[in-house]
């Protein structure tokens, strides 16, 4: 069976030249060192401490690319943060191949602003001092992997979505200039876009996947998405508040609907505890409101719609499948 190689138009390393090993600093709950050198921190609920090192062999690396150790400062060491998920690639580190033969590394991870599987990876690429194209890749170091846990999609029962055109309705002339408004009277609510806006309706149902239609397209599924999960949740925080007022501590019991289903599947981000539910997110709002609403609330909505849960969320994750229609409004 013929095994696949890659060639390169340059000189590169041979494999195993740049070792890497992370490792977990402190025993943080929830964090575990995995047997293979990744770390598996799903559980984890605080921010944690991990150290990389990075191990490379400079007078291997010098020769198998032809340089004398006069010229190592022709490569450089990289390292590079990516997660898919959590949508991040960066470049966290870069180091002259001749400052020595070991790096060290301390990263702090906040489990709440990363979800899935994030990767470090270290890579040699030659700098501007060499012939060759200034960040090409001549060798990499193994895979580090931290197993964050994944976003869930909270529950719900379907969401109408109707177009309709605000210039048309006089009980719409106040906003007839907004991109859409949400009616949380109705069970489930209804979200309205405005079709009278010029080429909203057509940007937001292509289908593009590249261009400029399809990043004002991304950028109006966030805009529209963020703003209707801060209403929906002020709206049913603000019920489960009112509820834990009247002094019956079984209140938050009375919630139904649409309500219970968002703060059900909203509690383990905004609490931070993966099994938490409705009374423990009762608790918090009693104990802390304005911490509640005013910080932790944005942030678990700016994390979810970074890691690509947009509008796409009330259309297909939060909503049944299927549920995004196309009503037109009669009056």
């Amino acid at each position: 069976m013929a095994v696949p190689r890659i060639f390169y138009p340059y000189p590169t390393v041979r494999a195993g030249r740049v070792e890497a090993t992370l490792s977990v600093e402190d025993e943080p709950d929830g964090v575990i060192q995995l047997t293979h050198g990744s770390v598996a921190a799903e559980e984890a609920a605080e921010p944690f401490i991990l150290e990389a090192v990075f191990q490379f062999q400079t007078k291997k690396i010098l020769d198998d690319l032809g340089l004398r150790k006069s010229e190592a400062g022709q490569v450089g060491l990289v390292v590079v943060e990516s997660g898919v998920k959590t949508r991040i690639r960066r470049q966290v580190g870069s180091f002259p191949l001749g400052s020595g033969d070991r790096v060290t590394m301390r990263f702090e991870f906040d489990p709440s602003r990363y979800r899935g599987d994030v990767e470090l990876q270290a890579y040699l690429v030659y700098t501007a001092d060499s012939s060759q194209e200034e960040g090409s890749r001549c060798g990499e170091s193994d895979r580090m992997l931290v197993h964050f846990d994944d976003y869930r999609a909270p529950p719900g029962a379907g969401m109408e979505i109707r177009w309709v055109d605000f210039t048309e309705l006089d009980r719409y002339a106040e906003i007839k200039g907004e991109l859409f408004t949400l009616d949380l009277a109705k069970e489930p609510p209804v979200l309205l876009l405005n079709e009278g806006i010029k080429d909203f309706k057509r940007t937001l149902m292509s289908r593009g996947t590249r261009g400029s239609a399809a990043r004002i397209r991304e950028t109006e599924f966030v805009l529209i998405g963020s703003q209707v999960w801060q209403a929906m949740l002020s709206e049913a925080l603000g019920r489960l508040m009112e509820l834990e007022g009247d002094g019956d501590d079984g209140a938050f019991e009375e919630l139904a609907g649409w309500r219970e289903r968002v703060l059900r599947g909203w509690a383990p981000a905004l609490t931070k505890n993966r099994e938490s539910g409705i009374k423990e997110l009762a608790s918090i709002a009693a104990a802390n409101p304005d911490k509640l609403i005013l910080e932790d609330l944005p942030k678990q909505i700016q994390l979810w719609m970074a890691a690509g849960k947009n509008f796409a969320a009330l259309s297909g994750e939060f909503l049944e499948p299927g549920s995004l229609t196309e009503v037109a409004d009669n009056g």
